[in-house]
């Protein structure tokens, strides 16, 4: 994309916001273009350096244009590589906290699984050893239908587990994504 591509989409684009903020806007947006010409670079890497002009247009008519730095917000989301490489290595430091805690827990949540099965499965178990024992007790089928109970109150219980910790993971690992890209550093 040119520079005047670029800056004709933010002029028509841009007719709702008023006239001395859309000039401030455009000629943030000019001012980096002479900048970067005059460092050797293209109109084409300076317009991708910038990001998308409709997006820049979307933040400044929402209100999310950056105006203590005079850059448009998309232009914000694109970091060096410096920074993508000093982000890599802060997920690395961070995963290396967070990933084992995060497994530790998922292992809990199989453990209360597992608990749940066997509490469900506890009649059986019973009638197992009777037909293989042949002796019958009944205060293990009174226990094994009070642990019925019991695995029927844990099924709630461990499926909330699962969800809530499927949600942390999902979100972790869209936090972790969205560092790389740049997009979103909170």
């Amino acid at each position: 994309m040119t520079r005047q591509q670029f800056i004709s989409i933010l002029e028509s684009r841009l007719a709702a916001l008023p006239a001395d903020e859309r000039r401030e806007l455009i000629q943030d947006v000019e001012s980096h273009f002479i900048f970067g010409l005059h460092n050797g670079r293209t109109e084409e890497e300076i317009a991708r350096e910038l990001g998308d002009p409709f997006e820049i247009v979307r933040d400044a008519l929402s209100g999310g244009y950056i105006e203590d730095i005079g850059l448009p917000s998309a232009a914000r989301k694109n970091p060096t590589s410096i920074g993508k490489i000093a982000a890599c290595i802060g997920l690395v430091f961070c995963g290396m906290i967070a990933y084992p805690l995060i497994a530790a827990l998922w292992s809990f949540a199989i453990a209360v699984a597992a608990l749940v099965l066997a509490c469900l499965i506890s009649p059986a178990l019973v009638l197992a050893e009777y037909i293989i024992n042949g002796s019958f007790y009944p205060a293990k089928l009174f226990l094994s239908v009070s642990l019925v109970g019991v695995g029927i109150l844990l099924v709630y219980g461990a499926r909330s587990i699962f969800r809530r910790l499927s949600h942390l993971t999902r979100g972790y690992s869209s936090w972790n994504v969205r560092v790389m890209k740049g997009s979103d550093m909170r």
